[in-house]
């Protein structure tokens, strides 16, 4: 989606995810401890925690790396997309990035559960784990409590969310979203 939103190639795209193996692996454990823990223990491990530390590891892991995603972007020339969960709405408004200025597209659980059970690297990770069934789902449980959580918090410093269901194609979605957004 982030590509279609690039204006036809006029804006780069930034992708946190793509960014998080590099900023993981530059990052001392006193600056980020929890990017530490995750990269260390197994997923196995990592969602057999109880769901409340799992949800607050996925936050404190937004907040340890969004210093770096900063660094980041201001390295980048030129109008810039920026896609990923680190971006949360508390961050960017932080730093001053108005209503006008960002969106966010959250999936609803059953659109997630669907296009995650799809590709390729999420059975990868799962693979051999000796409950990779439960597993999923309680993957799919944290990520939808984390949706739900940053949706609200996108709401609360004024920011547009759009629950994408499958129901309009991306092309469709993308010209609704750019329609509203500043040139």
């Amino acid at each position: 989606m982030a590509a279609v939103l690039a204006y036809g190639g006029r804006a780069a795209v930034y992708s946190c995810d793509d960014a998080f193996d590099r900023h993981a692996g530059a990052v001392s454990a006193a600056a980020g401890p929890t990017l530490k823990k995750v990269t260390t223990i197994g997923v196995a491990q990592r969602l057999a925690q109880p769901m409340r530390i799992q949800l607050a590891d996925v936050f404190r892991l937004a907040r340890e790396q969004f210093p770096l995603i900063l660094d980041d972007l201001r390295s980048m020339s030129g109008p810039v997309v920026a896609e990923g969960s680190a971006l949360l709405p508390e961050l960017l408004a932080s730093h001053g990035v108005g209503a006008d200025r960002a969106v966010w597209m959250v999936p609803t659980p059953e659109f997630q559960r669907y296009h995650y059970a799809q590709r390729p690297w999420a059975r990868r990770l799962l693979a051999g784990l000796p409950e990779a069934a439960g597993a999923f789902e309680t993957w799919m449980q944290r990520d939808s409590q984390f949706a739900a959580d940053v949706s609200a918090q996108a709401r609360e410093f004024g920011y547009r969310v759009w629950t994408i269901d499958g129901s309009s194609a991306a092309d469709e979605i993308a010209a609704q979203i750019t329609a509203e957004l500043p040139e």
